[in-house]
């Protein structure tokens, strides 16, 4: 942060470094003009360190905005985003995201990972193949999500864009 204190402690070097090159236009005695010299040079190095300093912590704000001004549009666009989902209820006990049917435009009917959807992020789920059946004799398919360890385990031909039958829910 860029702090008043630096700032002034740049104008206090600057004005003793102005001082100290008045006081030496006078000064005829060549030892005495060789201290104001180096007492003028380190009020000037004083004076730049000050300034670097400032710079420095003001770069540093300038990151720290950039930062949140991200964040704040990531999170605003996810906002956005998640309202084109709905929790739907697929097959008896498992719940996920589902697009809703005005929200798709040209986008093909697909579930996110509800741990994910949670966590400010969309992860589709997708089809990993047949697991084994059920003792009902029913065939499942398990999906999974491709960013965490999520399943959900699916009568045979359920998706997006085939719900289960009711009759096995």
């Amino acid at each position: 942060m860029v702090d008043m204190a630096m700032i002034s402690g740049t104008m206090a070097a600057l004005k003793s470094a102005s001082e100290i090159a008045k006081t030496m236009i006078g000064i005829h005695d060549a030892d005495v003009l060789r201290s104001k010299v180096a007492e003028l040079q380190a009020q000037i190095v004083s004076a730049q360190s000050s300034a670097l300093t400032a710079q420095a912590d003001q770069f540093a704000l300038r990151e720290r905005v950039r930062e949140l001004e991200k964040e704040a549009a990531d999170l605003k666009a996810w906002e956005a985003e998640k309202q084109r989902y709905e929790l739907k209820i697929v097959a008896a006990g498992a719940t996920t995201y589902a697009l809703k049917e005005d929200a798709g435009g040209s986008e093909p009917p697909h579930w996110i990972c509800t741990a994910c959807y949670q966590k400010g992020k969309k992860s589709i789920m997708q089809s990993a193949g047949q697991a084994a059946s059920s003792g009902l004799g029913f065939r499942k398919t398990k999906w999974k999500c491709s960013s965490c360890t999520a399943e959900l385990l699916l009568p045979n031909f359920t998706s997006p864009t085939k719900p289960a039958d009711p009759s096995e829910m």
